[in-house]
């Protein structure tokens, strides 16, 4: 009888994890970091993949360059208000001193919440 209430629970436990939703709200679904004189330009699409609406977007990136010297930019979204499904396209230019470009680093904002979950592939 033991064994099979541990199993039970056990199976239970796993069926609420499976359950859940992901955590996540927002997939890239594409994105770019281009290097030109004096700057980067980051361009793509972001899809809201929440069960709910998220509004007030701001696309925000670090430009790392050589030593690790950094610049950072923010821009609101074209479509700064996504419902669940939509997707938006997003542009932000990045200020640099540096002439190389070692790696981008891409997050998603709204003024209530400091960084949302988002599921980012590496850039092309």
């Amino acid at each position: 009888m033991k064994r099979f209430l541990v199993v039970v629970s056990a199976l239970m436990v796993v069926g609420m994890a499976v359950a859940q939703s992901s955590p996540y709200r927002l997939r890239v679904l594409s994105w770019s970091c281009q290097a030109f004189a004096r700057g980067v330009l980051i361009q793509g699409t972001v899809r809201n993949i929440s069960p709910r609406p998220l509004q007030d977007l701001r696309v925000s990136a670090r430009v790392i360059g050589p030593g690790l010297r950094m610049a950072a930019n923010s821009a609101p979204l074209q479509d700064r208000n996504l419902m669940p499904g939509e997707s938006a396209r997003f542009e932000l230019r990045v200020r640099t001193n540096f002439d190389s470009v070692s790696r981008c680093e891409l997050w998603f904002r709204n003024p209530r919440v400091i960084q949302i979950a988002t599921l980012v592939p590496n850039p092309r």
